[in-house]
């Protein structure tokens, strides 16, 4: 039997090893409400093993049937012990797909291979690049998912580099693989963080050595031709795309939330950071506001990371949002020694949020100012929000 060795790091933090403070950081956060029936739903599907045991990245898509499609990336499978440790053979498939049922349930673990031999969900036979979820949408009878490629460099966890991406095609009820096309971009920007569909397009946002860039597609068009956004306008050139904001996981998400845009991410600019961070932009394209923190994730320490912070807006109550994001260890031994640590983390936070009057040593002006981020010459300083 094929088992992995251990999980990979995500490669946009891989400069983070040590992890720093900032200003941001030093903002305090607001109070934050554990969503204690996703946490359980979780704990107790992973905990009877057979399936889904931990996993990251952590991207749900409503299908029309009732059903959601959660999307995970690296994911241990095989069996749990009843000290919550797991077999240091346990098997890991670089990415799978969890069917939670129209109840609320979840339901069986999509991956490749066999149940005694498992393998990824989604990737090529005999190829050396593995594939991690960015984010997925349903088009008519079929699921389309953009994963990006990565090729391993070496023996240890960090050892990889970014290859491409790709977008798998799902068909719908089954959610049956029929289809991987590789998108003709370059291996410099994580496409798929986010896909928002929005007037007629679906925005394609990626990360780029923590910088946000953003490509778009009339909606049902992912395989292309794309345009990039340039920070005027937009091109048919990826090269002429702009980086648009700085200090964004390779994971992230983007939600229409009345007329704004809402940005949520880990803060990655100090490197691992467990601050959760939100912007605001009028348009798709931006600008996007001074950051306002959401959240400090208590699980971070000095080998224990936290990241890919995502909103899922149909889980979400009125003036609420509910995120996820993912812990992991550096030693991959304290995943096989407990496995609740490898396991997306539900929270649920206010929006708008009350604004913050504190500002940060690497912010020069409060989040409360309103003013657009990152700050350069026209930038104009937004209304109060309505609800403060």
């Amino acid at each position: 039997m094929r088992r992995a060795s251990r999980i990979l790091v995500p490669a946009a933090l891989l400069f983070s090893a040590m992890v720093a403070s900032s200003g941001i950081a030093s903002a305090p956060p607001p109070p934050v409400v554990p969503v204690a029936g996703l946490n359980e739903l979780w704990n107790a599907y992973g905990d009877q093993g057979g399936h889904w045991t931990g996993g990251d990245r952590t991207v749900s898509v409503p299908l029309p049937d009732g059903r959601t499609a959660w999307l995970f990336s690296d994911t241990f499978l095989g069996t749990v012990n009843p000290d919550h440790s797991r077999p240091r053979d346990s098997p890991i498939a670089r990415n799978t797909l969890v069917v939670q049922r129209p109840d609320g349930s979840l339901g069986e673990t999509l991956h490749g291979g066999t149940a005694d031999d498992p393998e990824a969900l989604i990737g090529l036979a005999g190829s050396d690049e593995h594939y991690w979820v960015g984010d997925g949408v349903v088009q008519g009878d079929v699921l389309r998912v953009l994963y990006n490629r990565y090729k391993t460099t070496g023996s240890g966890g960090l050892d990889f580099r970014n290859t491409g991406t790709s977008l798998a095609t799902f068909r719908l009820p089954a959610l049956t693989p029929s289809e991987l096309l590789v998108i003709p971009v370059s291996d410099k920007v994580a496409w798929g963080s986010e896909l928002l569909e929005d007037g007629g397009y679906t925005y394609v946002y990626g990360a780029e050595q923590g910088h946000l860039r953003l490509a778009r597609v009339p909606v049902g068009g992912l395989r292309g031709p794309w345009q990039f956004w340039t920070g005027v306008g937009w091109s048919p050139h990826e090269e002429h795309s702009a980086r648009m904001l700085p200090g964004v996981g390779t994971a992230f998400s983007v939600t229409r939330v009345g007329g704004e845009y809402v940005l949520i991410t880990m803060d990655t600019s100090p490197g691992f950071s467990p601050v959760m961070l939100a912007y605001t932009a009028g348009s798709p394209t931006g600008p996007f506001s001074a950051p306002v923190v959401l959240y400090r994730a208590p699980e971070a320490s000095d080998r224990r990371i936290v990241y890919d912070a995502t909103a899922h807006p149909q889980l979400s109550r009125p003036g609420k949002l509910t995120v996820s994001y993912n812990v992991n260890s550096l030693d991959h031994g304290d995943n096989i020694a407990d496995v609740r640590i490898y396991r997306p983390r539900f929270v649920e936070v206010d929006w708008p949020p009350a604004l913050q009057a504190t500002c940060g040593l690497r912010v020069t002006f409060c989040a409360a100012s309103r003013e657009l981020w990152p700050p350069r010459p026209g930038n104009r300083r937004l209304p109060p929000l309505e609800s403060v």
